[in-house]
């Protein structure tokens, strides 16, 4: 479900005819780093759920309310539209149009792999 401490800007087109996506705030604080969030973000369990847009498409990722550190937990993918959070998995929309659904275990990737993908995600 999504809270009343999940706000949304500067809400924009992604490409044409493509979803909206905005500016997360949570508890009026936008999560570190420069990207924009489709639209609903969850709460689970002290965390926020979110899908950011990257190039290419979109990534799951927990957003940690206090810090506002972002973590990703998926590959990058075509559409991703959150939908819930059911039995340690991430339900979403695979699709644009349409209520295709997939799943996503919640499983945060380890320190190692994510600087890793990070320096990769620069080149």
């Amino acid at each position: 479900m999504t809270d009343e401490r999940l706000n949304w800007d500067d809400i924009l087109e992604v490409g044409r005819g493509g979803p909206g996506c905005g500016l997360l705030k949570i508890d009026g604080r936008e999560p570190r780093g420069s990207y924009r969030y489709l639209p609903p973000a969850l709460f689970h369990e002290g965390k926020v759920y979110a899908s950011s847009f990257v190039s290419g498409g979109f990534m799951i990722c927990i957003i940690d309310p206090e810090t506002l550190a972002r973590q990703e937990i998926s590959p990058r993918l075509p559409y991703a539209r959150l939908k819930a959070i059911e039995n340690g998995e991430v339900v979403y929309f695979d699709h644009h149009s349409g209520d295709s659904e997939s799943r996503l275990a919640i499983t945060p990737q380890k320190p190692a792999l994510r600087s890793l993908a990070a320096r990769l995600r620069r080149r």
